[in-house]
């Protein structure tokens, strides 16, 4: 059975200075917050939501995914920029990220993940590094809102 949700991301960012993930900067951290309705089900031991997004300066919509089962979340994006970021605590995955532009290969490092559920929806929290093309380029704190309308 599926359930209209409300999903609001929250993201802060805080970039990698050049020394490496040591010298993490505290003095510009970015926070990102968008939000989409879509749909919500569960099958089996895993859960879904489904809706599109209009990402800031995309000329088109995203369809995009979320993923989550026992102690692993995995979000896929598909349209302009298509990618496909798993997050599992104390694993690394490397992943090609699509753009207009050309490829970028992402690789996630997880070091926390949160699923609470309650009568009102679910908030799933991940902290994970971020690099691209081998670089680290931020520690981030990911929450995603998902509340049952």
């Amino acid at each position: 059975m599926q359930q209209s949700v409300q999903i609001h991301f929250q993201s802060v960012q805080r970039p990698v200075m050049m020394e490496g993930r040591d010298g993490v900067s505290s003095q510009h951290c970015h926070q990102i917050g968008t939000k989409a309705v879509g749909v919500y089900y569960r099958k089996g031991d895993s859960h879904y939501c489904l809706y599109e997004e209009q990402p800031e300066g995309w000329e088109q919509p995203a369809r995009s995914m979320l993923k989550w089962k026992g102690n692993t979340i995995e979000l896929q994006r598909r349209g302009t920029m298509a990618a496909r970021m798993v997050f599992e605590p104390g694993n690394s995955y490397c992943y090609p990220y699509h753009t207009p532009y050309g490829e970028l290969l992402m690789e996630t490092e997880t070091r926390m993940l949160e699923v609470l559920e309650n009568p009102q929806g679910i908030l799933l929290v991940v902290e994970y590094g971020l690099k691209l093309d081998g670089q680290w380029v931020s520690e981030n704190r990911m929450e995603i809102h998902i509340q049952y309308i």
